[in-house]
């Protein structure tokens, strides 16, 4: 039985060793993916050509006025009858109506494209994590199927111990005990698994069953990354958004007073006038040109004052707005470094743990004997000494959240 247990742990370490391969690549061509098939990014992207659009929309002068009419009955004058009338004119705002316009546009469309920033930001961000969290999944399932595959090997040495009257029929209960839970364990992160790699996949917009491909290797959870967690926020797109807003919403201000001003106008009329024939007169039958200059008299001020206000309550709901997301930046920032606090100290306490789980097994498998107690105890520490090992990865897999976080909240 020593022996058997020597050598399944040896088989386990061998199986370590040999499970090799980087991520690095991976990651960032899925990371890369979703960033080209996500359609909520899509979606945002969208929006942002949208705004775009309506900045020229902002600075174009109003479309010009043609009209023309013809006499019923036509009107007599001097030098003929007056057939028919065109006109053509053209209104204009009050001076800067326009820049304010384009500017309001402009700022607007540039807050939809850090919106665009942000949503990409975090689609990486979270293509990381639904991956490290199949990663630990994964990992999982394989520290289950190594246990369960042990408890086999050590099932069947006791069923032939027992048959042999060399052991007691209690061991090969527990053994079997243990087996059944493990497996009705497995079966649930399986399960579990399949829902992760939906929602991987829902992030890249590709079929929820298509495969993921996973490291082999956990020596990328302990890659060192430096970063610094000594940053404000005041350059995030989440707070450049509601700032440029602000601004936009300023221009709006501007552009409300000067609507409330008068606007201008300039055209022409031109008057078809028929030749008359009963006399002759000077410049008899000569059609008329009249330049005509108008202008709009803002009287009614209600309508202007209250569209002021309104871009003045904007620019306070903004800030407002501003101040509140940096407060979730802030709060967003406190979990993180205490998910990196956390998993730092827990790699520390299981390394120490799992040093002593190992030097206790192979003190007891050193002294084994047949009794019912001694066998517990050691299959009991070679659950420990896996269980040590899936916390370790646990707490690897939080600190490179928390990286993953620091990467989204720091850009």
């Amino acid at each position: 039985m020593r022996y058997s247990i020597l050598l399944i742990t040896a088989l386990l370490v061998f199986s370590e060793t040999v499970r090799s391969q980087t991520i690095t690549k991976e990651l960032q061509d899925y990371i890369n993916f979703a960033i080209a098939n996500n359609p909520e990014l899509k979606v945002m992207d969208l929006k942002y050509q949208q705004a775009l659009e309506i900045v020229p929309q902002a600075k174009a002068l109003p479309d010009p006025s043609f009209s023309a009419g013809v006499f019923i009955q036509p009107i007599e004058t001097r030098i003929g009858a007056q057939k028919a009338k065109l006109s053509l004119s053209q209104m204009f705002p009050w001076f800067g109506t326009l820049g304010a316009k384009e500017q309001q546009a402009s700022l607007q469309a540039h807050a939809q494209y850090l919106n665009y920033l942000d949503a990409k930001s975090k689609l990486e961000m979270n293509v990381r994590l639904s991956y490290l969290d199949l990663i630990l999944m994964d990992r999982k399932i394989f520290f289950t199927q190594k246990r369960v595959e042990v408890l086999s090997l050590l099932e069947k040495q006791s069923l032939s111990q027992f048959e042999n009257n060399q052991s007691s029929m209690v061991n090969v209960l527990y053994v079997q005990m243990l087996k059944e839970e493990l497996i009705s364990k497995l079966g649930l992160f399986q399960d579990k698994k399949q829902t992760l790699q939906s929602t991987f996949n829902k992030l890249l917009n590709r079929n929820l069953i298509t495969a993921v491909d996973l490291p082999t290797d956990d020596s990328f959870l302990a890659q060192a990354i430096s970063f610094d967690t000594d940053f404000s926020f005041d350059n995030h797109t989440r707070i450049d958004s509601w700032e440029t807003m602000k601004e936009a919403s300023s221009f709006g201000e501007k552009v409300a007073k000067l609507n409330g001003m008068p606007k201008f106008g300039i055209g022409l009329d031109y008057a078809i006038i028929a030749e008359r024939t009963d006399m002759d007169v000077a410049n008899n039958g000569n059609d008329a040109l009249m330049p005509m200059i108008t202008m709009s008299i803002p009287l009614f001020r209600k309508k202007y004052k209250s569209a002021v206000k309104v871009n003045q309550l904007k620019q306070v709901q903004f800030e407002q707005l501003k101040i509140e997301e940096l407060n979730r930046l802030e709060l967003e920032k406190q979990k993180a470094t205490e998910e990196y606090a956390t998993g730092t100290r827990e790699i520390k306490v299981y390394e120490n743990l799992l040093a002593k789980a190992r030097q206790s097994f192979e003190i007891l498998t050193s002294n084994y004997e047949t009794s019912s107690g001694k066998y517990e105890e050691v299959l009991n520490m070679q659950q420990k000494i896996w269980i040590y090992e899936q916390k370790q990865i646990e707490a690897q897999v939080m600190i490179q959240k928390s990286i993953a976080k620091f990467q989204y909240l720091g850009m």
